[in-house]
This record gives C-alpha cells, sequence and structure tokens, in this order.
C-alpha cells in the first residue's frame, strides 16, 4: 500500500545535501513506523515534488538506500519501492559499524531524559483520545515481538515516538525520532533472544496508564525509570559483549 500519509507528513529537503538529507528522511521513517517492511513508497515523480528535489537526486538517494539494503525496487505491473521485508535485520546489520561507548550512551540516557520525559508529560496534558488509543496499540505490538529482537527495537521507537506525536509538540517529535536513532546504535548491535530480559526497559504499562490517565508529573517520573532502565540494561549488553570478545 502506497504511504499517503507519510507523504502528508514530509516536508521539503533542506541542510544536508539533498540526496543525503533525503536518505536521513526516509531512514528515519523507517524508525519511527511512519514506514514499515513491505509499504510501498509513492512513486518517484510524486516524492520527488513533495520533496522538491529533481528527479535525477532522488533516484540517487533511492539508489544508496537499496545499496544499504533498506528499500527493494521490482518492476511489472504491481512493481514500485518498497520497504525490505527483513528490515529490522537490515537495520541491526547497518548499527553493527556504529557502537556508543558507555559514555556516549550515558550522554544520550540524559538527553532522553529531558525531551522525552517532557513529551510524556505534555502528551498526558494534551493528547487526545486517538492519541492513546495508538499508544496502547503500539505498547501491545511491542509486548508481541519478544522473540524477535529487531521487531521489537522498531516497536519500541514507534511506540515512543507516538508519544511525541501527542505533545503536539514537532521540535520534541524531531528530537524523539533522532534520539531512537541512536538508540539503534547500542541496543541492535548487542541484542539476542536471550539477553532481552525482564528488566523495567522491557515494559510500558506504568508509563501508558500514566500518560492515558493524564497524570502528567507520574509520566514523566516512569519515563525517566524506565529510560535509567535502559541505560542499565544497554550497560550490561555491553559488558557481555566485551566478556565474549576476550
Amino acid at each position: 500500500m502506497v504511504q499517503q500519509l507519510f507523504v502528508s507528513g514530509l516536508t521539503p529537503i533542506s541542510g544536508l545535501s539533498a540526496p543525503e538529507a533525503i536518505v536521513r528522511r526516509l531512514t528515519e521513517a523507517i524508525i519511527a513506523g511512519e514506514l514499515k517492511a513491505g509499504d510501498q513508497l509513492p512513486r518517484e515523480d510524486e516524492l520527488a515534488r513533495v520533496l522538491r528535489v529533481a528527479p535525477m537526486t532522488l533516484r540517487n538517494a533511492l539508489a544508496s538506500l537499496r545499496e544499504m539494503g533498506l528499500l527493494v525496487t521490482t518492476r511489472g505491473r504491481y512493481g514500485g519501492t518498497f520497504v525490505a521485508s527483513d528490515i529490522g535485520e537490515k537495520l541491526r546489520k547497518a548499527a553493527k559499524s556504529n557502537i556508543m561507548t558507555k559514555q556516549e550512551l550515558r550522554s544520550l540516557t540524559d538527553w532522553r531524559r529531558a525531551i522525552s520525559g517532557e513529551a510524556c508529560y505534555l502528551a498526558a496534558e494534551r493528547g487526545n483520545q486517538r492519541d492513546f488509543s495508538n499508544i496502547q496499540s503500539a505498547a501491545e505490538e511491542f509486548s508481541k515481538c519478544s522473540s524477535d529482537v529487531s521487531l521489537r527495537r522498531l516497536a519500541d521507537a514507534r511506540l515512543h515516538t507516538l508519544i511525541a506525536e501527542a505533545s503536539k509538540s514537532a521540535d520534541l517529535v524531531r528530537q524523539e525520532i533522532h534520539i531512537q536513532e541512536q538508540l539503534n546504535s547500542i541496543i541492535l548491535p548487542l541484542t539476542t533472544p536471550s539477553l532481552v530480559g525482564n528488566t523495567r526497559s522491557m515494559h510500558h504499562d506504568s508509563l501508558v496508564s500514566a500518560i492515558v490517565e493524564r497524570d502528567a508529573d507520574g509520566a514523566r517520573r516512569e519515563l525517566i525509570a524506565h529510560v535509567e532502565s535502559t541505560f542499565d540494561w544497554c550497560v550490561s549488553l555491553m559488558m557481555s559483549r566485551q566478556t565474549t570478545n576476550n
């Protein structure tokens, strides 16, 4: 299915060189769950028009994403450009070349406390029933992905992005997507099903309940506890990896 809702949320490319910006924009859309495995992108002419780039510039960017294994293009009557069916595993392989240090993870966690904590607070204050329903559905989807680490990571990123969207702050959404992209760098290369564990970072019930019940202070507290648990869990994964390599 062609992602028209994805298109409606796009803005013209600026800042980075156009091909680099397109690659980043589409990668972020995949990480945030706006584009999922098997989703079809709009026609190239439509996508180029929305992004206000030349068709050749868009083709170069799409070619880069195909080389990364994130997109596939098929020909024929039902052809088009699609998000790779094994997108979770592709992102995992890409992340292996960019593993964080413990210090970088600590800095990311502090950033996440500030950005994601405020997003949860405002989501509880400003979110509507549709937002809450989407957040609850995303939390349920996360719980169903326990046997597939890559899909679980994408489901987690989607949940936190939806919470940021419920805050009604475009800047917080952008920052949350960047945070989730950085989390891929530490989580995807390290985790295996046997290392998922039953930590607070693996549950969102209390956080989601606080948001839905419009307990803004409680939502922020739950988020901070959640991200600190994630920090501790990731550090344990990093130590396990170092032990294994030695």
